[in-house]
C-alpha cells in the first residue's frame, strides 16, 4: 500500500527533486523492525502470573492448613496423669511427713464417633481448599487474558495510528507542492492539513492508551520497568475459531472449580450436623489408679478403675444442631444460585461469542475488504485525474476506520473467549497442553504473515 502511495505521490508532484525529497522523508520515518525482543504468549502470560501471584501463594497456604487440621482431626485426646501427695499415712502413725498416696490415669474414650465426623468435615473442607485454588487460577488466567488482549489492540491500534499518520503527512506535503505549483487550491491544502493534525492526535492517543495498556500487562505479571524481560512481544491478533460445542460444556459444567468447591463446603457442613450430635454426649474418662494407706497399722497399697461421664441433662447442644443445620440450607442455597448464574452466563458468552466470529468474518467480508478495494481504486482514479483529493480523504479514512474495527472484533471475540473459559471453569494452560504444537504453528504463521496483513 505504501508503495502505491508513494507513486500517488510522485504523481501529484512535478519537481522531481521535491518528489526524491517527500520519498526520503517517508522512508525516514518509517517503523524499523525492532531487535529480538521475548515473544509472549497468552499460555506464558498465563504461566508467569500464576507462579508469582499472591492469590497462589494465598490458596496454597489454605491448603496447608486444612491438611494440617486433617492431620488433627482424627488424634485421640491425651491421657491424664495424675500424682497426690499428702501426710494422711503420717498422722495415722503418729509422725511426720508426706508421702505419695495416690497415682491415677484416666484416658477420654471417642466413642461417639466424633472423631470420625471430625475427620470427615477436615476431608471435605480440604477438598474444597483445593477446588479453591484451581477456581482462583481460572480467575487468574481470565484477569491476565484481558490485560493481555487489551494490549494486543493497543498494540496494533498503535501501528495502525503510524501508518495512518505516514499517509497523512504524505497527503500533506503533496499538498502544499500542488499549492505552489498552482494546481491545489488553499481550501483543499487546508482540509489536507487538518487531516495530517487528527492523525497526529489519534496517534498520540493511541500512544498513551498503549503505554496504559502495556503498564498493566507489566505489572500483573511483575515485570520492572527498563528491564530485559519488560520489553515484551505480543502475539498478533487472529480471527478466533476454535468454538467448542455448547452441550459439551454444559455437560462438564457439574466439575466447574467453583462449584465443586461449595459442594464440598456443602459435605463439611453436613458433616458438622452429624458432629455437634455426637458431641451431645460427652466423652466417658476410663480412669485407672493406685492408692497408698495406713491399714492395720501397716502401709498398703490399693489398686482400682473407675469411669466418668457427663449427663447431658441441661444442655444438649440444640442451639449449635440448630445452626449447623440453617449452615446446610444457606450453603445449598448458595449451590444453587451458583449453578443457575454459571449456567446462565456459561450460555450468554457462548452465543455472543459465536456472534463476534460470525461478526468479525462478516465484518472482514463486507467492509473491510471493501473499504481497501475502495481505498485502492480511489487512488488509482485520482492519479489518472478521474477523482478529486477529498474521494481520496474518504477513502483513505473510511478504510482506516475499518480496519480499526475489524481488529477490535478480533480483540472482542478473544476477549469472550476468556470469559467462556471462566464461566466453563476450564483453564487455557491446561487445554493448551493438548495442543501446543497446533497453537506454535498458527502463531509462527500469523507472525511471518503479519507485516504481508498490515501492507
Amino acid at each position: 500500500m505504501l508503495d502505491g502511495f508513494y507513486w500517488l505521490v510522485q504523481k501529484g508532484c512535478r519537481k522531481s527533486n521535491q518528489v526524491m525529497m517527500f520519498v526520503l522523508v517517508l522512508f525516514s520515518v518509517t517503523p524499523v523492525p525492532v531487535l529480538a525482543q521475548a515473544l509472549w504468549t497468552l499460555e506464558d502470560s498465563i504461566q508467569r502470573a500464576v507462579d508469582i501471584a499472591p492469590e497462589t501463594r494465598g490458596a496454597e497456604a489454605l491448603i496447608r492448613a486444612r491438611e494440617g487440621a486433617l492431620k488433627q482431626a482424627g488424634a485421640w485426646p491425651n491421657l491424664e496423669v495424675e500424682v497426690r501427695a499428702d501426710d494422711s499415712m503420717s498422722k495415722d502413725e503418729g509422725g511426720h511427713g508426706t508421702d505419695f498416696t495416690q497415682f491415677a490415669f484416666s484416658q477420654p474414650l471417642p466413642l461417639s464417633g466424633r472423631l470420625g465426623y471430625q475427620r470427615s468435615v477436615a476431608e471435605a473442607q480440604l477438598d474444597a481448599a483445593r477446588s479453591q485454588r484451581q477456581y482462583q487460577q481460572v480467575r487468574l488466567e481470565a484477569q491476565v487474558a484481558r490485560r493481555y488482549h487489551n494490549l494486543q489492540l493497543a498494540t496494533e491500534r498503535l501501528r495502525l495510528a503510524e501508518l495512518r499518520l505516514q499517509l497523512a503527512t504524505a497527503l500533506q506535503a503533496a499538498g502544499r507542492q500542488r499549492e505552489q505549483a498552482g494546481e491545489l487550491s488553499r481550501l483543499e491544502r487546508l482540509r489536507l492539513d487538518l487531516i495530517r493534525e487528527s492523525a497526529q492526535q489519534i496517534l498520540d492517543k493511541s500512544e498513551g492508551k498503549a503505554n496504559e495498556a502495556l503498564s498493566q500487562f507489566r505489572t500483573y505479571l511483575g515485570f520492572t520497568t527498563g528491564t530485559a524481560e519488560a520489553r515484551v512481544q505480543l502475539t498478533p491478533l487472529t480471527p478466533f475459531d476454535a468454538t467448542p460445542a455448547l452441550a459439551q460444556l454444559q455437560e462438564s459444567l457439574s466439575q466447574h472449580p467453583a462449584i465443586l468447591a461449595v459442594k464440598q463446603r456443602l459435605a463439611a457442613a453436613q458433616a458438622k450436623v452429624k458432629l455437634v450430635r455426637a458431641e451431645r454426649m460427652p466423652d466417658p474418662t476410663l480412669s485407672l489408679f493406685r492408692e497408698r494407706d495406713s491399714l492395720n497399722g501397716r502401709r498398703q497399697g490399693v489398686n482400682g478403675i473407675g469411669i466418668g461421664f457427663t449427663l447431658p441433662l441441661w444442655n444438649r447442644n440444640s442451639g449449635r444442631i440448630s445452626a449447623a443445620r440453617a449452615q446446610v440450607v444457606q450453603i445449598r442455597s448458595e449451590l444453587q444460585a451458583l449453578e443457575r448464574d454459571l449456567g446462565s452466563r456459561l450460555q450468554q458468552s457462548y452465543l455472543h461469542l459465536g456472534h463476534l466470529v460470525q461478526q468479525g468474518k462478516h465484518y472482514r467480508n463486507r467492509v473491510f475488504e471493501p473499504a481497501q478495494q475502495v481505498f485502492d481504486l480511489t487512488r488509482k482514479a485520482y492519479t489518472n485525474g478521474e477523482a478529486e483529493i477529498l474521494s481520496l480523504i474518504d477513502a483513505n479514512n473510511t478504510y482506516f476506520d475499518a480496519r480499526e474495527r475489524y481488529l477490535e472484533l478480533l480483540q472482542e471475540a478473544w476477549q469472550e473467549s476468556a470469559e467462556l473459559r471462566l464461566a466453563a471453569g476450564h483453564r487455557f494452560v491446561d487445554e493448551k497442553q493438548t495442543g501446543r504444537q497446533t497453537e506454535e504453528k498458527i502463531n509462527a504463521q500469523a507472525i511471518a504473515t503479519q507485516d504481508t496483513y498490515h501492507e
